[in-house]
């Protein structure tokens, strides 16, 4: 447990020395506002108090922790070693505690290291505004440099409590590489609003639940994905966006060549961080792998979807697919859990088909760890679903997260 700050700030005094302090300042908080809606008060304070719990628990007894306005302003006892890589361990272990909670999965973290006068921490925590010290050398840089204009926000979708009935909006899927041990990509999907729900758009026209057509889904998904890269672009970031075309758009001339325009519209080299896959073909390989063949001349990524557990995959050798996906077989019972060992041996054989090709594995609608876990152990390398990490209104930045990881926020909901 960390100190109290009238015990800090008398111990600081009596020292007389500078004091080293962290910033975590919290990003994308009009965002999460947004989405909050009239619970944003409740939504705020929480992730204060448990993001203030969370960076105690990981600090010296001697320390001291802030909650601010935009974020939290440690107090170091003792200088630390390196400052600046501690403060980048902490932010990236707090990103992913608040990607633990829908409520908090659109934060992200930025911090900054500084010292301050002890004589100075009274007024510094007085003010309890998450502002880093200003060093001579920022004042002078501050003075002779012109004023920065404000960052431009990156595209999000609309708050599904702002949607009217049958609104199809564009949600972000995070995807886990299970060999890297990070958030590798974002599956851009389009959802249907109903009953104040988003729900993915192909099971609610497979289900009569909306009236929309597949084609409305799919310029949805590829209009955001391309806004999405561009922007980003403009933040000089780069990151991988999985997309997909159903069959039935792709099968009209009208509607392949508006999707195609849009994708089209992407500069060459950002192409590549579109990764296409061609829905509603699982069953027919050959006509999948031709459609993918001649999408692949577009200079996007291809990905296949086959059944679960498919090995023959000859169809696909010369259409350039880099992914094979397949979804995540359903639970037998209310009580099964994880594969049963001809669905792991499936599955394996499965990676190793794709592994032929030099292609890698998906598997998505993940529901719960011990599916995961077997379906790692049996090569698959890239997951997605319920006990990944939850949907959301922007993609989720590419970031460490471990398996360790992926239990504690599975344990904490």
């Amino acid at each position: 447990m960390t100190a109290d700050l009238k015990t800090f700030i008398r111990r600081a005094m009596a020292r007389g020395e500078r004091i080293d302090v962290g910033q975590f300042r919290l990003l994308n908080l009009n965002a999460v506002r947004e989405q909050a809606g009239e619970n944003w008060p409740s939504v705020k304070k929480k992730a204060l108090v448990a993001g203030t719990q969370f960076l105690a628990k990981r600090l010296d007894e001697d320390d001291a922790v802030i909650p601010c306005e935009e974020g939290f302003l440690v107090l170091f006892a003792s200088a630390p070693d390196n400052p600046a890589d501690m403060l980048a361990a902490l932010s990236e272990a707090l990103m992913r505690f608040f990607l633990g909670s829908p409520d908090t999965a659109d934060l992200s973290v930025e911090t900054e290291a500084g010292r301050v006068d002890a004589s100075d921490i009274t007024q510094l925590a007085a003010t309890r505004v998450a502002t880093a010290p200003e060093t001579d050398a920022d004042a002078r840089r501050s003075r002779t440099q012109p004023p920065v204009e404000p960052e431009v926000p990156l595209p999000r979708s609309r708050p599904v409590t702002e949607c009217e009935e049958d609104s199809v909006i564009a949600q972000y899927r995070p995807l886990w590489d299970a060999q890297k041990q990070l958030l590798a990509a974002n599956a851009c999907l389009a959802k249907v609003v109903i009953g104040g729900r988003a729900l993915e758009g192909r099971r609610a026209i497979a289900t009569r639940m909306s009236r929309v057509s597949q084609m409305d889904l799919d310029s949805c998904a590829i209009d955001a994905a391309t806004a999405m890269l561009l922007a980003l672009a403009r933040k000089q970031k780069r990151m991988t966006l999985r997309v997909a075309i159903h069959a039935s758009c792709w099968a009209n001339d009208t509607h392949r060549a508006t999707l195609l325009d849009t994708i089209n519209g992407l500069p060459a080299p950002l192409r590549k961080s579109l990764l296409v896959r061609i829905d509603g073909l699982s069953d027919q390989p050959a006509k999948q792998a031709a459609a993918l063949a001649e999408l692949g001349k577009h200079g996007v990524g291809l990905m296949a979807e086959i059944p679960f557990g498919e090995r023959e995959l000859g169809a696909f050798a010369q259409s350039g697919v880099s992914l094979f996906s397949c979804a995540s077989p359903p639970p037998m019972n209310a009580n099964s859990e994880g594969l049963m060992d001809h669905d792991a041996r499936a599955l394996n054989q499965m990676v190793k088909a794709a592994a032929a090709l030099k292609a890698a594995t998906y598997l998505h609608d993940v529901r719960d760890l011990h599916v995961l876990k077997a379906a790692m152990a049996s090569g698959v390398r890239f997951f997605s679903g319920q006990t990944v990490v939850a949907d959301r209104a922007a993609p989720a930045p590419g970031q460490a997260l471990s398996m360790v990881d992926l239990y504690r926020m599975h344990k904490a909901a």
